[in-house]
Parts: C-alpha cells; sequence; structure tokens
C-alpha cells in the first residue's frame, strides 16, 4: 500500500512538473515571438524594418526622396547631343514624368521600362511629358534602349546632381558591387563611367508646370515602380 501510494505521489509530482515546463516554454516561446515582432516593426505607421544593405544602400547613406509638394530644386541636365537642358524647360509647358533608373544590366529595370515603353503614348495624350533619368553613360543608354525599346529622352546624371537634388542617390556598398559583377557581370562604377559606385532609388515623380512635384513613388526595394496605371491616375487634367 505504502508503495503504491509512493508511485502515486511521484507520479502525480511529474505530471505537475511536465506542466509547469511546458507553460513557462509556452511563455518563452510567446515573449520570443512579441520581441521578434516588435524588434521587426519601426515605431512609426508600423511598418516593417527596411533592410537597406540588402538593396545595396550603404549605412548612413539613406536617401529618402523629395515629397509630395515640395518645390523641384534648380535642375540641369544633359542630352544624348551633349546640350544642357534646363529642368524647368521641361515642366514649364505641360506636367513632367520623370522616372530614375539603374543601368542596363538590371533585369528589373528593363521588364518595367519595356512595360512602360508600351504606355508612353498614353502618358503622352493626357498633356504630359516623360523622362528618365539614370547615372549609366549614354553608351550604356543606347544597350538599354536596345533591350527595351525605351523611347523617352534620357539624361545621363554624369555627377550625380539630378539625383542628389531629388534626394535618391546613394553609395553602393561593396558585397552589392560584388554581387552585381558575380550574377550580372557589370561593374557598376564602369558602367556610370565613376570612381565610385553610386545608384538611384528607381523612384518616379511628377511635376506639375509651376515646378511642384504632385506625385512621387519611392521604395528602396527596387522590385516596387510606379505602375503605368498609376502614373495615368496622377497626371493633371
Amino acid at each position: 500500500m505504502k508503495n503504491l501510494t509512493l508511485t502515486l505521489l511521484v507520479l502525480f509530482f511529474t505530471i505537475s512538473c511536465k506542466k509547469q515546463v511546458e507553460k513557462e516554454t509556452k511563455e518563452t516561446e510567446k515573449e520570443v515571438t512579441e520581441v521578434s515582432l516588435e524588434t521587426a516593426k519601426v515605431t512609426e505607421n508600423d511598418k516593417p524594418v527596411i533592410d537597406y544593405a540588402s538593396f545595396g544602400i550603404a549605412a548612413g547613406d539613406i536617401p529618402k526622396g523629395l515629397e509630395t509638394g515640395s518645390e523641384v530644386p534648380e535642375v540641369n541636365l544633359i542630352n544624348e547631343k551633349g546640350e544642357t537642358v534646363s529642368l524647368a524647360n521641361l515642366y514649364e509647358a505641360k506636367p513632367l514624368v520623370v522616372i530614375f533608373y539603374r543601368g542596363y544590366w538590371c533585369p528589373v529595370c528593363n521588364k518595367y521600362l519595356s512595360a512602360l515603353t508600351a504606355n508612353v503614348s498614353q502618358i503622352e495624350e493626357k498633356g504630359a511629358g516623360i523622362i528618365a533619368i539614370t547615372p549609366e553613360t549614354y553608351e550604356n543608354i543606347a544597350k538599354t534602349r536596345e533591350k527595351t525599346g525605351l523611347s523617352i529622352p534620357v539624361y545621363y546624371d554624369k555627377d550625380g546632381a539630378a539625383m542628389k537634388a531629388f534626394d535618391v542617390d546613394f553609395a553602393v556598398t561593396t558585397q552589392y558591387d560584388e554581387k552585381i559583377q558575380e550574377k550580372l557581370n557589370a561593374s557598376i562604377k564602369e558602367t556610370n563611367g565613376a570612381d565610385t559606385s553610386f545608384l538611384p532609388v528607381p523612384a518616379t515623380y511628377i511635376i506639375d508646370k509651376e515646378g511642384k512635384i504632385i506625385y512621387k513613388q519611392f521604395d528602396p526595394d527596387y522590385h516596387n515602380r510606379a505602375s503605368a496605371e498609376e502614373i495615368l491616375k496622377h497626371i493633371p487634367q
């Protein structure tokens, strides 16, 4: 009888301990999950933290992009004939859509520009002009045209002044630079004809005739771009 009582006590104690351990384990897992979710958020607008490094953006050089409602700074561009063109001259007669893209080596850029090309006539029919700005040289712009059929004016931002003015430029990390060379067999530095590697966030802006930004699409994740439908929707009547 004593042995049975002892056995039952041991069994009861073992089950109680097991339940307690399971309870503590679940509470710990819950705490870890909550901490993980919390660290995966920023405090503003409850949006996920952006892993800038995965997009090649160096720490301390995070672009934000000009905001909607901002006045566009004075910017001079060089066209394919080597002529200086004022950005203001391009939007003074009609709204202007400005597309930033990375280079001929970027498959996402090529896919996007090909799709956009098919809708350029619709954008122009709505009374807007459209241009592209890129850090790649005119020799490489020709490669982009060949790959995408792009027909709009493209401006080589040799010194990065236009990208800086719109706050879309960033220094490329060494790791990302090496990744582009390894995966796409391209040198960002050489493509841009520059001593250092830099790129723009592939943003889209619409500027009204007064030089004010009325639409902004800006995402460090270069996979996300403004669709033709979205652009058409924001061109003023």
